[in-house]
């Protein structure tokens, strides 16, 4: 059984052909390495210069966000301190001010009650004076009527009695 196809002539290559293949694949790299290779180096080299400043720039700003969200942070803790503070303050004066109302308002409320403690001494000796000139006007009085009606010891008493009735009236 023969099929009539040439198997030693498809295995290997026409040296003619081969040659010439290679020849045009030279001339091809030739001219890639000629005219290509080196704007696609240069196009590379810039893609990756242009890479590398990027992640230059990232970097850059990455570490100046971090010093100034730790600067941020830092602020923030010097606020609350600030802040902690003014409320001490502001608790120790409000103390101090309530204290001295206290003492002002003690010192008024001790002055009232003293005027009114003077006060009240001179209501009552005004009312032991008036008690003593009325009973000094009544011892008068009756010592004038005993000594109109000067009769006797009976008298006398009948007379004071109706003094007192007469005043009591």
């Amino acid at each position: 059984m023969e099929l009539g196809i040439d198997i030693q002539g498809q295995l290997f290559p026409n040296l003619v052909t081969m040659i010439v293949q290679l020849t045009s694949t030279a001339i091809l790299l030739y001219f890639v390495k000629k005219f290509l290779w080196g704007p696609a180096l240069n196009f590379l080299a810039q893609r990756a210069e242009y890479a590398q400043s990027q992640i230059t720039q990232a970097e850059e700003l990455k570490s100046e966000a971090e010093k100034l969200n730790s600067e941020a942070k830092q602020k923030v803790k010097e606020a609350g301190a600030t802040a902690r503070d003014l409320i001490e303050d502001a608790k120790r004066e409000s103390s101090q001010v309530k204290e001295a109302l206290m003492k002002e308002a003690k010192a008024e409320a001790e002055a009232k009650l003293d005027a009114a403690r003077r006060e009240i001494e001179y209501e009552k000796k005004a009312m032991r004076e008036d008690i003593t000139k009325e009973i000094v006007d009544v011892a008068l009085a009756a010592t004038e009527k005993l000594l109109a009606d000067k009769t006797t010891d009976e008298d006398d008493r009948k007379a004071i009695e109706k003094f007192v009735k007469d005043v009591n009236a």
